[in-house]
């Protein structure tokens, strides 16, 4: 894979790597494989079975450092807040509660791709 010729993301505090290809996303990490590609994707699972939106895995290449994922666009809630039509009430009230959804998830343990 030759990531080059992709569109870099901007990324999260980890030492993960996201990429755009023509419909996907290309996560990539050489350090802490594990917690950065497993566990990434265990997470996703878990937040998927609890009707929480998600990127679902769509093919992984572990040996090479990355795996496949959905990609849901470029749309931020920050570009979302900068249209001065928007009641941002309402999208603070969804936000408040799809983080206590989250908060009060009992997962203890979610297969990887490696297990499936």
């Amino acid at each position: 894979m030759n990531l080059n010729k992709l569109k870099k993301l901007a990324g999260d505090a980890s030492f993960r790597n996201f990429y755009r290809g023509k419909k996907n996303i290309i996560v990539h990490c050489k350090k802490n494989k594990k917690s950065n590609l497993l566990e990434y994707d265990a997470v996703n699972k878990i937040l998927i079975k609890k009707n929480i939106i998600a990127p679902k895995l769509i093919s992984q290449n572990y040996k090479n450092n990355y795996i496949e994922i959905e990609d849901f666009g470029d749309l931020t809630v920050f570009k979302k807040f900068q249209k001065k039509s928007i009641n941002k009430k309402i999208y603070y009230k969804k936000i408040l509660d799809l983080l206590i959804k989250i908060k009060n998830i009992k997962a203890k343990y979610q297969k990887t791709f490696f297990e499936n």
